[in-house]
């Protein structure tokens, strides 16, 4: 693969870090026969090159409890890699986050439902909707009424977010860490209704815990005003899981709407919706949950349950073709869910495959996958900080509620390159040219929420995380994220080389 490989090996004197060395340095100090537990994908991807290096990762003694689960559950997780992805056996795929890869089972009935579209384009669906909605919402953890199966998380965003029967001086509280299509919606809502867009700081620090998360909210809620409270979970810059439950308790006690961005959720965490209290759930069926590009699915609410005992709030459809429900926002005893997915010609294939992978995911099991995602994710970073220090770690480690399989960090020393917008891509693009590394990275972009002509606006540069201080608002940008994925065709060996090759890059670049 030509991205594989250094445009000018010359340009450098020092040769990049092979991937057969890494490989061969990987096998100390775990007590595992590691070598043996080599990927296909990472051996060929050792053997791509002929190209020579020294550096090695730190090692990190694991313990008793990581020992035994990962000579558990890994070589199943590997064998499934084998399997199951197609993956580019020269690259290693640390981005689930950004797209995920469909496995072979789901590709071939995936392909099957596309031919039988292009044979007989008269039926509008493969398969009933109501049988596809059924399932996935068994599989989230809910009932079909609650399901609407939607073109990506945007889309889910944007139904939600519309829906919301505003009025001028509304108040919704928005976290400064949320993905450029969350703060668009919001400013866009803001200058159409009226609505008043608050902030909240982000506690970040390797000891927060969820109650300090919720705290800092807490501070901003004002009963009767804050009409929604809208937050991602896993916050997409940093990796940091929000405790969902907990700010929706928060919510209800306030009278508030929850809106949450859960692009990250499904297919990395077991999304048992019901239990959650979250008002609307807006969900991606192509990152984590490995489906077809173009699918996401809307959670609604549409009963009291246990977890949330408040009203129903007035909803408006703004993209349904259902006339047998209100047209003023009331609810009822209808099925939202089916509502919000009629609206025209989709392409079906796309939904029966989104069915499949959920149905996929369902059989690995779902507990057994955000486990393994959490564990695979904790050994990244307890490597990473190992490698380049506690302050590397751009989210908190030590509360497991605030943990997820993104994980944010920034290997360079001084906080010049850190906030160095140039040398952080660089960083990236070298990653995956000379290492075979394929990451992702930036800030929110555009200073997030807060923009130009706001004076404030210049105290986020470019690239950086643009937090706030939770106790006082103030600007409180962070370091320029790279963000890797534990992902379900990652292991440790790759993790491990990773952090080598990191070492070695960092070395020539922060010169």
């Amino acid at each position: 693969m030509s991205t594989d490989l250094p445009l000018n090996q010359a340009e450098s004197s020092t040769p990049p870090l092979s991937r057969r060395s890494m490989l061969g340095a990987m096998g100390t100090g775990f007590g595992l026969g590691y070598a043996a537990l080599a990927s296909t994908q990472a051996q060929a991807q050792a053997a791509a090159t002929g190209k020579t290096g020294e550096a090695k990762p730190t090692a990190l003694t694991l313990n008793a409890d990581d020992t035994t689960y990962f000579a558990q559950e890994e070589p199943y997780f590997m064998q499934l890699a084998r399997d199951e992805f197609t993956l580019d056996p020269a690259v290693v795929y640390f981005m689930a986050a950004q797209k995920g890869s469909i496995p072979k089972s789901v590709m071939l009935r995936y392909k099957e439902g596309l031919d039988q579209g292009a044979r007989d384009p008269f039926p509008v669906y493969v398969q009933p909707v109501a049988q596809m909605r059924a399932s996935i919402a068994k599989c989230y953890g809910t009932t079909p009424d609650q399901i609407a199966i939607t073109r990506n998380t945007t889309d889910a965003l944007t139904l939600a977010m519309n829906g919301i029967e505003w009025k001028a001086g509304d108040e919704i509280l928005i976290s400064p860490l949320e993905h450029p299509t969350g703060i668009t919606l919001a400013l866009r809502i803001a200058a159409r209704y009226g609505v008043i867009i608050k902030q909240w700081g982000i506690p970040v620090g390797k000891n927060v815990t969820a109650d300090e998360v919720v705290a800092a909210l807490q501070r901003r809620v004002v009963p009767g005003k804050t009409k929604v409270i809208f937050f991602s979970s896993p916050l997409w810059p940093t990796g940091m899981r929000l405790p969902e439950r907990k700010i929706a308790e928060v919510a209800q006690k306030a009278g508030a709407i929850t809106i949450v961005d859960g692009a990250h959720y499904n297919g990395m965490i077991d999304p048992k919706l019901d239990e959650t209290g979250i008002d609307f759930f807006a969900l991606c069926g192509h990152k984590w949950q490995n489906g077809p590009g173009g699918t996401g699915v809307l959670y609604v609410r549409n009963k009291k349950l246990p977890s949330n005992q408040t009203d129903l709030p007035r909803f408006h459809l703004i993209r349904s073709q259902s006339r047998d429900i209100p047209f003023d926002g009331s609810r009822g005893d209808w099925d939202i869910g089916a509502a919000l997915t009629f609206y025209g010609f989709p392409e079906s294939g796309d939904w029966r495959a989104l069915t499949d992978a959920c149905l996929l995911w369902d059989k690995i099991g779902r507990q057994r996958i955000e486990a393994w995602h959490m564990r695979l994710g904790n050994y990244f970073v307890k490597q990473l900080v190992a490698n380049f220090g506690e302050a590397s770690i751009l989210r908190p480690t030590q509360d497991p509620a605030l943990n997820s399989g993104i994980i944010a960090f920034n290997p360079f020393p001084t906080k010049e390159q850190r906030w160095n917008e140039k040398l952080n891509v660089d960083f990236r693009a070298n990653m995956l040219r000379d290492y075979g590394f394929r990451i992702s990275g930036l800030g929110v972009g555009n200073n997030g929420l807060t923009r130009r002509p706001d004076p404030e606006a210049a105290a986020f540069p470019a690239g950086t995380i643009p937090n706030r201080d939770p106790a006082s608002l103030a600007p409180a940008p962070m370091d320029h994220p790279q963000r890797v994925n534990a992902c379900v065709w990652n292991n440790r060996a790759q993790i491990d080389n990773f952090c080598a090759a990191t070492k070695d890059l960092v070395k020539k670049m922060a010169v």
